[in-house]
């Protein structure tokens, strides 16, 4: 028989999620036998951070994009307000407080999309290597298996298709959003 292995994870991620233990199929194709556990696949793992609550921000659209990063902001000031107050009355230094509450803000998305972006670069890198180091039971017996041609080839196509726009706007918010920084940092230290 000769499975196609994304049709393969896909029916298995499929199945794990309504929870179809009936049609799930217990072991990987004779044809593409992979000893690496599941979780430790890289496609697996692609999914996995795919399907995550903060690790998916720069997959949505605009609109769900400015949603999502529209509550962050309000988590942030909801914390930033009374630090900063205390530091910078609002009724004494209105300027300073408007500015430090930017400035936090900004930092702080700054540091959460670097931690996505390294994120989806790991990811990358798994699905670009020719090999996957995994371990079996955890107790540090780190183990190489080598991917088949048509799995290596799978993964860089979506490495290409799927993983690299993620790190292109990436890198855009990360350098638009610390061009902000520094910008405010230079305001507030002037005035």
């Amino acid at each position: 028989m000769d499975f196609n292995y994304s049709l393969f994870n896909i029916t298995i991620v499929f199945c794990k999620k309504y929870n179809l233990k009936s049609i799930m199929l217990k072991k990987t194709p004779k044809l593409f036998y992979c000893p690496v556990p599941v979780e430790q696949r890289p496609l697996n793992e692609y999914l996995s951070l795919k399907g995550s609550i903060i690790f998916n921000l720069p997959t949505l659209n605009s609109k769900e994009f400015f949603k999502r990063n529209t509550f962050i902001t309000s988590l942030i000031l909801i914390f930033s307000l009374p630090i900063t107050n205390y530091f910078y009355p609002i009724t004494e230094f209105p300027i300073h407080f408007f500015l430090t509450n930017i400035l936090i803000v900004t930092n702080s998305l700054v540091f959460l999309f670097t931690r996505i972006h390294l994120g989806w670069s790991y990811i990358e890198k798994r699905l670009l290597n020719p090999t996957v180091e995994y371990e079996e039971s955890g107790w540090y017996d780190g183990q190489v298996w080598v991917k088949p041609i048509k799995i290596l080839k799978q993964d860089r196509l979506i490495c290409s298709y799927k993983v690299y726009p993620v790190l292109k706007r990436l890198k855009k918010i990360i350098v638009y959003l610390f061009t902000v920084s520094i910008t405010i940092f230079l305001i507030n230290f002037l005035f």
